[in-house]
This record gives C-alpha cells, sequence and structure tokens, in this order.
C-alpha cells in the first residue's frame, strides 16, 4: 500500500476492518453466547451449553476472519499519521500484533468447548481444561494490555491535533469502548449478556465505524501526501 493513502484507500479498509469486527464478532458470538449468562465461571460451564454445530460455525468464521483485522489496523494507522508518524506505528504495529495473538486465542475456544461438554457428560476431564485454559487464557490478556496501551496512544495523539480525526475521537478509544459494554452489562443486563461475549469486537465494530465515516467525510485534498 501507497505511504500515502488516497481517500478511497482509506474508506476501502476502513470498511475491510468494519467487516473484520463484525465477521469475527459473529463468530465469537456463536463460540461463547449462553442464554444463561455465567461467563465467570472458571470451569467454563455456559460452554457445555453452546450446540457443536454453533462451535463449528463459529470456529471457523472467527479464525478465517480475524486477519482482516491487519488491515482495519492499517486504516487506524493512517488515520493517526499525519499527528505523528512513529506513535501512529507503533499504533498499528501493536495493535495488529496483539489482534493475531488474539485470533490464536479465539482459535482455540472450540476445544475448550468441546472438553466442557464432555465434562457436563460425565468424564472426569476438569484437570486437563484447566490445563489447557492455563495455555489459552494468558493470550487474551496480551491483547487486552495492547488496547490499553494503544487507547493511550490514540487518546494523546487524537488529542494534540495533527491526525485526520476531530479531537473528539480522542473520547472514542478501543479501551473506553470496551469498557461501555461492560458497562452496559451492569446496567442493561439484558442487552449485555448479548454483547459482553464479543465485547472485543463490539468495540471494534464501534470503532472502524466510526473511524469510516470520518474517513467518507475528508475532503480530497487533506489525505494528500503531508
Amino acid at each position: 500500500m501507497n505511504t500515502h493513502p488516497t481517500k478511497k484507500t482509506l474508506i476501502m479498509t476502513g470498511l475491510i476492518g468494519l467487516a473484520a469486527a463484525f465477521l469475527v464478532g459473529t463468530g465469537e458470538f456463536l463460540l461463547q453466547f449462553s442464554a444463561d449468562g455465567g461467563y465467570a465461571d472458571p470451569g467454563y460451564g455456559w460452554l457445555a451449553n453452546i450446540p457443536m454445530i454453533s462451535l463449528q460455525k463459529g470456529h471457523f468464521l472467527a479464525v478465517l476472519a480475524a486477519p482482516f483485522y491487519l488491515v482495519g489496523y492499517w486504516h487506524l494507522m493512517q488515520m493517526l499519521r499525519p499527528g505523528g508518524k512513529w506513535s501512529a506505528r507503533v499504533f498499528g504495529m501493536l495493535g495488529g500484533y496483539s489482534f493475531m495473538v488474539g485470533a490464536v486465542w479465539i482459535g482455540q475456544r472450540a476445544f475448550l468447548a468441546m472438553v466442557a461438554h464432555e465434562i457436563a457428560g460425565g468424564q472426569p476431564l476438569e484437570e486437563l481444561l484447566h490445563t489447557m485454559a492455563g495455555f489459552n487464557e494468558p493470550l487474551v490478556n496480551v491483547l487486552r494490555v495492547a488496547m490499553v496501551v494503544i487507547s493511550l496512544i490514540w487518546i494523546v495523539q487524537i488529542g494534540r491535533g495533527g491526525t485526520r480525526y476531530p479531537r473528539i475521537m480522542a473520547l472514542f478509544s478501543p479501551f473506553v469502548l470496551l469498557a461501555s459494554v461492560f458497562a452496559i452489562q451492569a446496567f442493561v443486563p439484558g442487552l449485555g449478556n448479548l454483547i459482553v461475549p464479543t465485547a472485543m469486537n463490539t468495540a471494534h465494530f464501534v470503532l472502524f465505524l466510526l473511524s469510516t465515516l470520518v474517513a467518507i467525510s475528508l475532503p480530497s485534498q487533506s489525505v494528500e501526501p503531508e
């Protein structure tokens, strides 16, 4: 891709990021949604309630769509770039890296769910489940920590001006949007139960949507080389 993208490129890559968040989020919903909730269960009991067909569909949809997050983060990096090339590069590289780690994490959920199904059926596999989780859960924590770091970059860089975003976009950092999902769960449990299984993707769907709308609103000359 060109160092200095056209307006059309910014819009298209924003839409690809939006599609990635939607598709991975849909896959994660199929993998993790339980009408009874229980997402804090350390024994992953809620995963035993998810039909195998949903696990199969969700697994392949989430894993195959996840790499498109790289395009979405390239878009965000280019939108930030005029306000500081190096900080924008760190933002883009860290965001892309963290989502590739996240893709490995989501790729293991179906396997944890299959063990949870066996436990629910009476098989004594709790030790295996927790061993598998010990390899899997730290990966999502890498993603969460990365979101804090890139959110700080986002807030500072947009707040000081010079990016392709209006300063109000500083309020919509990935961490703030993610925290908003859990706030909805606390105050509107019915809605929260639907979106918490896809919290990271829900937050990024909003982020890519807002960013694409900003890209659409840019005058063509604003995306010319600085």
